[in-house]
């Protein structure tokens, strides 16, 4: 009778062994539309051209491709979310350690005297002795059976959280390869004006020193010579903002980059001639940015909420803990290991919480709400990025079409500033006219470099929105 007991005991723990309280997940949907808004949408490409590259492909400038490989081994920030990676990959090891029993050896020696004279249980007189003991064994102890899930459940939130973690790193390496080439951009955009404002100083220089040699002959007034040399000074100020900025610029790459920039790699050339990076295609469905790394982040952290919930209903079930041991036990080393030595022992306990005045109740509440609060954190994360991958789009037409206009006009601007500037040689017009002429071709000049600079800035944030080509999975905790 006590047999079949303890058999349909034992029974009855082994089915037990594969209970889960944890809530069926399912995962929220997305509160997105599925196409772009209108003025978003572009029917110059097919959604078949899917954006599937990773930022080698998207950066075509060598140079740009070099400095953000340094960065992405030397950036310091960057360098703490693959620490925290680590900590999170070691916290889900821990967690599931948990699942198997911990095992260990113990060995004992020793020798004892017994005093002399001392009477003995049998009613007899102690003569004094010494004796040895030796100990060796091995088991475990306080295993805890996981009968109700709670350790499971642990195990998939910490699997979950690492998985997180491992997208956030993921997020901040995004970051850091656009915030690379946004730099550095912004350096080749303002060494482009600081040569504009350059030759626009020495053009207005020139035309100043012939007004001064004009007015000493008479033939030129007071107040042309005046204008001239305050469009001069007009330029040699933006020439000093330019460096301060182009400095500013080398100071922020120094620092994503993680030490000085090789002068090989710092930009050349005009800004728009040839483009950095490549164009991402138009009319891609919005379920693409389901695969940017934040929005996993969040996705993975719900999962893990949901997992506590597990953890926490499980504290109203009894919890079952193993312990054994086997070794030897002998007064002689010699049959340390003979079977008359030979002992062993297993234990099963048992523990159930009947009155906590409500902090069971309390703990799956409090789950349950944190879970609540990170499926609106996951929403509004998709929301945002729905937001910001819309708006570049959007923008990106827009800029395409600015750029168009504006190159027009620079075009116009140097075609009036050449005609003035002749007729003022000829002596045909004054040099008011030639001096506004050129004040007009830098200011559109300057506002193109600016233009091309957001274009591209552009395709940079609209590259981080859809993602980043990043089509490397988050490493997924076995489960």
């Amino acid at each position: 009778m006590n047999r079949r007991l303890s058999t349909s005991c034992l029974m009855s723990l082994v089915l037990l062994g594969g209970c889960s309280l944890e809530p069926k997940y399912e995962k929220p949907e997305a509160p997105i539309d599925q196409q772009w808004p209108a003025s978003s949408a572009s029917d110059c490409c097919s959604a078949k051209q899917a954006f599937d590259k990773d930022w080698h492909g998207f950066v075509l400038d060598e140079r740009l491709r070099q400095l953000i490989d340094l960065s992405l081994k030397n950036n310091r920030s960057l360098r703490q979310f693959e620490a925290g990676v680590e900590e999170a990959r070691a916290g889900y090891a821990g967690a599931e350690s948990g699942l198997f029993p911990s095992i260990g050896l113990n060995t004992y020696a020793g020798r004892s005297k017994f005093p002399s004279q001392v009477r003995t249980q049998g009613g007899g007189v102690s003569s004094g002795s010494t004796a040895n003991t030796f100990q060796a064994g091995g088991g475990f102890t306080s295993y805890e059976l996981d009968l109700f899930g709670r350790i499971r459940s642990q195990r998939n939130a910490a699997g979950a959280r690492f998985e997180a973690t491992e997208a956030d790193y993921q997020t901040a390496r995004l970051a850091l390869i656009g915030e690379v080439a946004s730099t550095w951009l912004s350096l080749k955009a303002n060494q482009n004006l600081l040569d504009l404002a350059q030759n626009t100083y020495q053009s207005q220089d020139h035309y100043g020193q012939l007004l001064h040699k004009s007015y000493n002959l008479g033939s030129s007034a007071q107040i042309d010579v005046h204008q001239a040399d305050a469009q001069a000074n007009t330029a040699a100020v933006q020439i000093n903002t330019y460096r301060m900025q182009v400095a500013q610029d080398m100071n922020a790459l120094r620092v994503l980059v993680g030490q000085p920039v090789p002068v090989g790699l710092l930009p050349t050339g005009v800004l728009g001639e040839q483009l950095a990076t490549a164009d991402v295609p138009a009319g891609l469905p919005s379920s693409l940015i389901a695969r940017r790394p934040d929005i996993m982040a969040a996705e993975a952290l719900l999962r893990a909420t949901n997992a506590d919930i597990g953890a926490a209903r499980s504290a109203y079930f009894p919890t079952f803990s193993l312990t054994s041991a086997v070794g030897g036990l002998t007064g002689d080393f010699s049959r340390l290991l003979s079977a008359p030595a030979e002992f062993w022992s297993v234990a099963l306990a048992g523990s159930l919480t009947l009155i906590d005045g409500g902090a069971r109740k309390a703990q799956v509440d409090a789950s349950h709400a944190r879970f609540d609060g990170q499926a609106a954190a996951y929403e509004a994360t998709v929301q945002n990025a729905f937001r910001e991958a819309a708006n570049a789009l959007n923008a990106r037409q827009e800029m395409l079409t600015q750029v168009d206009y504006q190159k027009r006009l620079v075009a116009d601007y140097q075609a009036a500033y050449r005609q003035s500037r002749l007729r003022f040689e000829a002596g045909l017009d004054s040099y008011f006219s030639t001096m506004d002429a050129q004040r007009s071709l830098f200011d559109a000049q300057q506002k193109l470099t600016q233009m091309e600079l957001a274009r591209e800035i552009n395709q940079v944030d609209l590259y981080k929105a859809l993602g980043g080509g990043w089509s490397q999975s988050v490493k997924v905790a076995n489960r």
